[in-house]
């Protein structure tokens, strides 16, 4: 059998096939959206170089996109001072780089994840100052391998992104600013003025340290504070860092004690100098450092040592036993791979000033990891075994151990309850993926509330039951207010009971305090009694304790700087969205002269379309001319136009080959009642539409049905009613500009000739700016039959602006239908500005644009088959194998979610659709599409599909379900046929809403 390519990783180590001592750590993977941005040449200082295996047209593409072509990955050598696209099949995958948290898999299709509970590494070690005056050990090998990394420690006391506990509070150091000490040639030791103008021989180096070779200007010296010797303008400014001494650390303070005195609960000053760093009150904590009494019962951590290592690629070390060190690795020793071991060779303080310079930088590690699986059982893997699960930050997916609670709120609650009070909380004691259901122990007596994901005191989870349960994931939540993850840094709070907390074996301090706080702590388990086992990291000694979930608060995770980067970044996206368009488009109109339109839809039953050509969204001539207010017409619209969907977040680079030989149906539409002659020339009454290929998938609606039934609802009205008073854009102002109002009319007139099957879009006579569109979700998709309310604006703006648009979310807070489709009713459309479009995709035209294209967007390339694949950046990885399973997953989502859409639309008023719902799916008629039934029938098929024993096929979440979909999708179809049974008639009046 063929050895199964390796999976790269952002963050891997790496190492060239051809070369054994060429390493370095992957930055860009093909699969990695995050590390998917644009001119990637901005975030080195030295120009990224080509592999000569990678033809330089795929290399320039990369530069300008930032995407690695796929088999591809960007490496920054650790061995060269260099950074380069590499094809993949010239490297070998060395390590991974995983931590006590992270969630993985054994493979991609797998439908069971695991999270790494404890590690270890073996390290390979290069001397830091190996080279030092001695070129010729340029030529000898001194790596020392097969190293653990629990004989090592970082050469820094204070580094970047560790926490740190002082006066009650607890922060995150962002800057270290050392003072550095420089040996010359000539044995000389100065502390430099400024270490800002230091100049690294490595471009790679982010923090000087012990061993590096910097060079600087000869007034840095001379200004500087002189150990040793005296400035000699002779001597070359260039030397190696003897000593790094921090003077001063910038701190992020993230929370404070709760209970804390008065005094303590003013923040601290971010910047703490050396009076702080040596007083003896401020405690880094130390991840590596664990309690030398066994682990608590109740916890599966069966090792005193949670972290036994926390070490990667790069860093800068010391042996914590020099002295056994230099016996153990004494070079006689060989490994099983053939290379030798190595040897440490102490540096005497008497060679080097009394400056310790045996300091060792890390160039590879081996990490074996301990994984709990979602099943229970434990093992041991290497890292590069395992990869990580690309459906973690899956809402409904969830570990044992975790707490989490029922969607459903409890019976007693009231509607008027501001917060939410779940009917049951419990821990999961198992999960069986495949399935898509979770084994819970439920708490028996509970009482906890939430205000969106906050937990509201006075919260208490109780006693855990005895009996399990088993559950959909999919009726089943876990919420940031409770649940808790090992690696999470949390404060206890002040009147906590924690099991195992013995105060005997405490350490004081003079006065007779607890040396070190005990407040705060890090959970390293997940015990499936609901209780988490915190350890107190800065206590002395370290304990572990066990505690309440509810009686600790989170103060930090590895998520948050991630929250962080996605707030900013949807701070920069509200920015765009307020952008103005190029006032060269600056369009309001365009002719009002009778035309008869040949419109061609591509795609609108749920197929992906590419835009070829930038014509492709014209709906008339480049050359618009300009008429007397000033506006520019839109009166040369051809007589044949082909009118493509906007690509909206994506656009996957798939599409039919040829659909110029389909057959095309044509038929004709009945007059838009209720609207005048103005607005729609009786001309324009009659016109002809060319729908889509019989190759893509179709609508729901049939077309000739529609077209030839009397009963058929119209495609576009304009009421004489009043608008609904739920119209989210209700409360806007009228616009009274009158070249505003021309160019809604001629908006109108499209919609009125040119609706594909499946859209009806109402207005009202009193608010022509207001539109309500009905979308009928397409065949073939997890959308079909559902319906899909959008609220539409067309304000003052317009249509210099995109029109506003709104989405009614029916899903009652239990996560959103599609990527582009959010619960808050944001609709998220390159089209509709509120997403960048690139080279694929369309914004806004004021002369070419137009609402039509907007609603056929939507139905075209939003509610799609597979939908996971609209996500920003997903679209590349459509039709891989590794994401086969979250597509499959987010489908079935969408599907019984959207068969809610179907008993909300039909037992809540939804005006002014009320009749056209009846018909649609009440009407028992021969002619009427009956689309209530056919949902039921579909769905039950997809049930029985699901549950064929003998059938061995993929799911595809569509037609082929999990068994936790099955039980959400029986509890949607009990609902659907509910309704069935009513009679189309007055009394059905009731069921679908009345005026």
């Amino acid at each position: 059998m063929a050895e199964q390519a390796a999976i790269f990783c952002v963050e891997d180590t790496c190492g060239l096939k051809s070369d054994k001592y060429m390493i370095g750590v992957i930055d860009r993977t093909f699969g990695d959206v995050d590390s998917h941005e644009p001119l990637p040449q901005r975030d080195y200082g030295d120009d990224i170089q080509r592999h000569q295996d990678l033809p330089r047209a795929h290399f320039l593409k990369f530069m300008k996109t930032g995407i690695p072509p796929r088999g591809t990955v960007l490496v920054s050598w650790q061995t060269e001072f260099k950074t380069e696209l590499v094809p993949e099949s010239e490297l070998e995958l060395l390590d991974r780089a995983l931590f006590v948290g992270d969630v993985v898999k054994k493979d991609a299709r797998s439908p069971m994840s695991g999270t790494v509970i404890g590690t270890k590494a073996i390290c390979t070690l290069f001397p830091a100052g190996a080279f030092d005056g001695n070129p010729e050990q340029i030529t000898r090998d001194v790596n020392v391998r097969g190293v653990p990394a629990d004989e090592l420690q970082n050469v820094h006391e204070y580094n970047e992104g560790a926490l740190v506990v002082y006066d009650d509070w607890v922060g995150r150091i962002e800057d270290v600013y050392d003072e550095i000490s420089v040996r010359l040639s000539n044995g000389s030791v100065v502390v430099v003025e400024n270490w800002d103008e230091l100049d690294p021989d490595d471009p790679l180096v982010d923090r000087l340290s012990i061993g590096d070779t910097v060079k600087t200007k000869k007034g840095n010296l001379r200004r500087g504070r002189w150990k040793y010797g005296a400035f000699n303008p002779n001597i070359r400014p260039h030397g190696t860092v003897v000593d790094t001494r921090t003077t001063n650390i910038n701190v992020r303070w993230l929370g404070r004690r709760i209970g804390a005195v008065a005094a303590s609960t003013v923040e601290p000053t971010m910047e703490l100098n050396t009076d702080v760093l040596e007083s003896g009150n401020l405690y880094v904590y130390d991840t590596t450092r664990g309690p030398a009494k066994p682990t608590l019962a109740g916890s599966r951590n069966e090792e005193s040592s949670y972290h036994i290592a926390d070490v990667t690629v790069g860093d800068r070390v010391r042996f914590k036993d020099l002295t056994a060190a230099c016996v153990k690795y004494d070079g006689t020793r060989t490994l099983p791979n053939g290379l030798p071991q190595g040897k440490v060779e102490r540096i005497p303080r008497t060679e080097t000033q009394g400056y310790d310079m045996n300091v060792y930088l890390i160039m590879q590690t081996q990490t074996t990891v301990t994984v709990l699986w979602q099943d229970l059982s434990i093992s041991e893997n290497t890292s590069t075994s395992l990869i990580p699960d690309p459906n973690v930050d899956d809402d409904d997916e969830v570990w044992p151990g975790e707490i989490v609670c029922t969607k459903e709120k409890a019976v007693e609650q009231a509607e008027s309850d501001w917060a939410f009070r779940p009917a049951k909380v419990g821990v999961v004691q198992s999960v069986r993926a495949i399935d898509r259901i979770a084994t819970v122990r439920w708490f028996t007596n509970a009482e906890v509330r939430f205000h969106g994901e906050d937990l509201l005191p006075p919260s208490q989870t109780g006693t855990i039951s005895t009996q399990e349960e088993d559950v959909s994931l999919y009726d089943i939540r876990s919420t940031a207010g409770l649940t808790r993850r090992r690696g999470d840094f949390v404060i206890l709070h002040p009147d906590v009971h924690m099991e195992n907390m013995e105060s005997s074996n405490r350490e004081v301090t003079t006065n007779g305090t607890p040396y070190g706080p005990e407040w705060f702590g890090e959970i390293i388990d997940l015990g499936l009694d609901g209780k988490l086992t915190v350890r107190l990291g800065v206590s002395r000694p370290v304990r572990d304790v066990r505690v309440a979930p509810e009686r600790v608060t989170l103060v930090y995770s590895s998520d948050m700087d991630a929250h962080l980067d996605e707030i900013n970044a949807s701070v920069d996206d509200d920015d765009y969205e307020d952008m103005d368009e190029d006032e060269d488009e600056d369009d309001s109109g365009f002719d009002t002269e009778s035309i008869n339109y040949w419109i061609e839809y591509e795609g609108h039953g749920g197929e992906r379309i590419d835009r070829d050509g930038e014509d492709a969204w014209s709906t008339e001539e480049e050359d618009e001319d300009e008429d007397d207010d000033g506006d520019v017409s839109m009166s040369d619209i051809p007589a044949e136009v082909e009118i493509e969907i906007d690509t909206s977040k994506t656009t996957p680079e798939s599409q039919p080959e040829d659909e110029s030989s389909a057959p095309t149906n044509r038929f004709e539409t009945e007059p838009a009642h209720g609207m005048d002659s103005e607005s729609v020339p009786r001309s324009e009454q009659t016109q002809t539409t060319t729908l889509p290929s019989e190759s893509l998938a179709s609508p729901t609606l049939d077309s000739f049905a529609l077209t030839n039934n009397p009963n058929a609802p119209v495609p576009f009205l304009v009421l004489d009613t009043q608008p609904p008073l739920d119209h989210h854009y209700m409360a806007h102002a009228i616009p009274g500009n009158s070249t505003h109002t021309r160019r809604i009319a001629k908006e109108h007139k499209i919609l009125r000739t040119s609706l594909p099957p499946g859209i009806f879009v109402r207005t009202w006579e009193s608010r022509l700016d207001l539109l309500r569109v009905l979308i009928i979700g397409p065949s073939d998709t997890p959308y079909e039959f559902a319906p899909f309310l959008i609220d539409i604006h067309l304000g003052a703006s317009f249509p210099s602006s995109p029109p506003e648009a709104y989405f009614h979310s029916w899903t009652n807070g239990n996560g959103p239908v599609n990527p582009n489709l959010y619960e808050d009713g944001k609709i998220c459309l390159s089209l509709l500005g509120t997403w960048h479009a690139d080279e694929r995709n369309e914004n806004w035209s004021p002369a070419r644009s137009t609402v039509l294209q907007v609603l056929v967007s939507l139905m075209g390339l939003v509610l799609v088959k597979e939908p996971y694949y609209n996500e920003a950046g997903y679209d590349i990885r459509l039709g891989s194998p590794e994401t086969s399973l979250p597509s499959a997953l987010y489908t079935e989502r969408a599907y019984f979610r959207a068969r809610a859409f179907i008993v909300h639309a039909l037992t809540t008023p939804t005006h002014p659709f009320i009749d056209e719902l009846k018909w649609l799916y009440l009407d028992q008629s021969a002619d009427a599409p009956k689309l209530l039934q056919k949902a039921v029938n579909e769905a039950k098929a997809i049930i029985e599909r699901s549950g064929r024993k003998d059938e061995q096929r993929e799911r595809d979440g569509l037609r082929r379900i999990s068994l936790g979909a099955v039980v959400m999708l029986k509890r949607q179809v009990e609902k659907l046929e509910e309704l069935r049974g009513l009679e189309f008639g007055a009394e059905s009046r009731q069921v679908v809403g009345s005026q």
